[in-house]
C-alpha cells in the first residue's frame, strides 16, 4: 500500500502540497511565503514522478527503486571485461558454487562486434542447468532479448526480474532451460537506433544479428545461431525482434514482439535526429515487417512468431493485429496474446513474459 505505486504515497504527497499551499496563503511575512513556496515544490515534483511510475510500471517496490538508483546488482552477477580467457576461469569457479547450480549465473561483459565495429556492454544469463552435471555436455538454446528506448540491458533484470521469472518457469516444468543474451541495442539512454543498419552510419543490425550471436556461440556452451535461437523484445525491442527475425531467418527460429510496432519510425536518434535509410524507400520497405510479409516473396522458412499487445493502447493493437493477420497466412496457429486493460508499460510486460517464455522455449 505504501509502495511507489500505492495510494498512501499519492495521498501523502497531496497532503504535503496542500499543507505548503495553506501556509503560503496564510503566512503574513514574505520570508515565510518564500519558504512555503519552496516546500511546496518537492511534493508536486514527486507527485508527477509517481504518476509516470504508476503509468509505466517502472518500480513496484522501494527495493526496485533503490537498486536502480544505487546501481546495485544481484549477488549472482559477475563482471567480466570480455568473453576471453578470464571467462573460462569464472565459469569453472561458478560450477563449484551451490548458488550457481541453484539460481544460475549472470555475466555483465563487453560484447564486441568485429563486423559492425560496435562494442557495447551486455548481460548473459546462464540458467542453473548450465552448471549441473546432467547437463554438462548439453549445448543450450538461446533467446536474445532486446530492450526498449530509452532503455538499457539492465531493464530486464531490474524491472522485469527476468532471471527469477525464467528460473521459476523451468523449475515448474513450464519452460525449458535456455541462455538469455541481453545486448545493448542503442548504446545509450539518449539514443534510438531501432536495431537498423544506418546508411553511412553505425551498423546496429549487423551487431545484434551477426556479431553478438557469433560471439556468444563461440565462447559459451550454446547452440549455433539458427533454429535453436530466438529473439524477443518489448516496445522498440519488439520491432527489432520482428524485423531482425525476418531479415535473418537463418539466424533465428522464433521471434516474439511485446507491444512492438511493425513499420520503422521515420527517424533515429544518435543522438542527433537522422533518417536511417537516407531517403531510400526500397530499403525502408525491406525493414518493414508489415510490407515484407505482405510481399509476394516473404522469407522462407519463416521464423515462428508470437505477438502481444495491451488492448488499452489502440495504436499498439492496430499494428499488432495487422501483423498477426499476415503471419497467420503462413502460420495459422501463431499466438496473439491480448492483455485486457494492458498499457504500453512494464506492468503488461511482466504479465506477458512468462507466457512468452513458455512458448519460445518450446520452439527453439
Amino acid at each position: 500500500m505504501f509502495g511507489p505505486q500505492g495510494f498512501v504515497l499519492f495521498a501523502l504527497l497531496v497532503l504535503l502540497f496542500a499543507g505548503a499551499l495553506f501556509w503560503l496563503v496564510r503566512a503574513r511575512h514574505t520570508a515565510f511565503k518564500v519558504v512555503a513556496g519552496v516546500l511546496a515544490f518537492p511534493p508536486a515534483m514527486m507527485f508527477g514522478v509517481a504518476l509516470v511510475n504508476n503509468f509505466y510500471g517502472y518500480y513496484e517496490s522501494w527495493d526496485d527503486a533503490w537498486r536502480e538508483l544505487t546501481n546495485q546488482a544481484p549477488a549472482s552477477v559477475a563482471r567480466v571485461p570480455d568473453l576471453g580467457g578470464r571467462l573460462d576461469r569464472v565459469l569453472r569457479e561458478a560450477v563449484h558454487k551451490r548458488q550457481a547450480r541453484k539460481n544460475g549465473f549472470a555475466l555483465e561483459t563487453t560484447l564486441p562486434g568485429p563486423q559492425s565495429r560496435i562494442s557495447r556492454q551486455g548481460v548473459v544469463y546462464l540458467p542453473p542447468q548450465y552448471f549441473q552435471q546432467p547437463y554438462a555436455d548439453r549445448r543450450f538454446p538461446v533467446i536474445e532479448l532486446i530492450h526498449g528506448s530509452p532503455g538499457t540491458p539492465s531493464d530486464y533484470e531490474g524491472r522485469l526480474k527476468i532471471s527469477g521469472m525464467l528460473r521459476k518457469l523451468i523449475s515448474t516444468h513450464k519452460a525449458k532451460p535456455v541462455v538469455l543474451v541481453i545486448p545493448d541495442a542503442n548504446g545509450g539512454l539518449d539514443r534510438s537506433t531501432q536495431c537498423l543498419n544506418t546508411v553511412h552510419g553505425e551498423q546496429d543490425e549487423t551487431y545484434l544479428a551477426l556479431d553478438v550471436p557469433d560471439d556468444i556461440s563461440g565462447r559459451l556452451r550454446v547452440e549455433r545461431p539458427g533454429a535453436a535461437w530466438g529473439i524477443a523484445g518489448f516496445s522498440e525491442g519488439g520491432f527489432c525482434a520482428a524485423n531482425l527475425a525476418l531479415r535473418h531467418p537463418d539466424r533465428y527460429g522464433a521471434a516474439a514482439s511485446l507491444s512492438g510496432y511493425f513499420e520503422p519510425l521515420r527517424t533515429n536518434h544518435l543522438p542527433r535526429v537522422i533518417d536511417p535509410f537516407a531517403g531510400d524507400r526500397t530499403l525502408r520497405a525491406a525493414n518493414s515487417p508489415l510490407k515484407v510479409l505482405a510481399s509476394a516473396l516473404p522469407p522462407s522458412p519463416l521464423p515462428h512468431f508470437w505477438v502481444m499487445s495491451g488492448n488499452a493502447v489502440q495504436s499498439d493493437m492496430v499494428q499488432a493485429q495487422a501483423f498477426v493477420d499476415l503471419v497467420k497466412q503462413y502460420e495459422p496457429g501463431a499466438p496473439f496474446l491480448v492483455i485486457k486493460g494492458g498499457q504500453h508499460n512494464y506492468v503488461a510486460w511482466r504479465e506477458a513474459f512468462p507466457k512468452m517464455f513458455e512458448w519460445a522455449t518450446s520452439q527453439v
